[in-house]
């Protein structure tokens, strides 16, 4: 009866973790971690564009600043020295997103995320996102951190058909 019970344990967790995205595995443009320490993130990429005061709308944030590259921003804490990836646009600056060995660009399909993440992304949904004009259809698929669940979620956002947008979220 144990060795069932070990069977059927494994099985559930292989299933849970098939179906998360680890953090870790997380890179854009092939090199860039989702968590990075400024003075790296500076020499991985030619430019820093900015870096901002946190915006009142994003008053739960306990970051600093933000720090964007194009339009890309990560959330920047002054007494870590560390970079958070919070939202990806894919643009001249950003062009890809590597989940392991999975690269997204801004030509990958609502269909293909479906079959890389079934069955998170089996459907999409609409959403308004504050300050964008264009209607997204979104799904998103849950995080580990060294192989545990988070409650986080990676959330793409597509327009016209196309992946246009991946945010990092966490519940505030």
């Amino acid at each position: 009866m144990k060795k069932i019970l070990t069977i059927i344990f494994t099985g559930i967790l292989t299933t849970v973790n098939a179906q998360s995205i680890e953090l870790n595995d997380i890179k854009l443009n092939g090199e860039i971690p989702y968590k990075i320490n400024i003075n790296t993130l500076k020499s991985s990429i030619r430019q820093i564009d900015s870096i901002k005061s946190i915006p009142e709308l994003m008053d739960m944030s306990n970051a600093d600043s933000l720090i964007y590259i194009g339009k890309t921003y990560f959330e920047y804490f002054n007494d870590s020295k560390k970079c958070i990836l919070n939202v990806l646009y894919f643009d001249e600056k950003i062009t890809e997103f590597n989940i392991g060995k999975i690269k997204l660009t801004n030509k990958t399909t609502e269909k293909d995320i479906s079959e890389y993440f079934k069955p998170n992304c089996n459907s999409t949904e609409f959403i308004d996102i504050f300050g964008e004009i264009e209607k997204y259809k979104a799904c998103g698929v849950p995080l580990t951190l060294n192989g545990k669940l988070t409650d986080n979620r990676l959330l793409f956002f597509f327009l016209n058909g196309k992946l246009k947008r991946i945010d990092l979220w966490e519940p505030s």
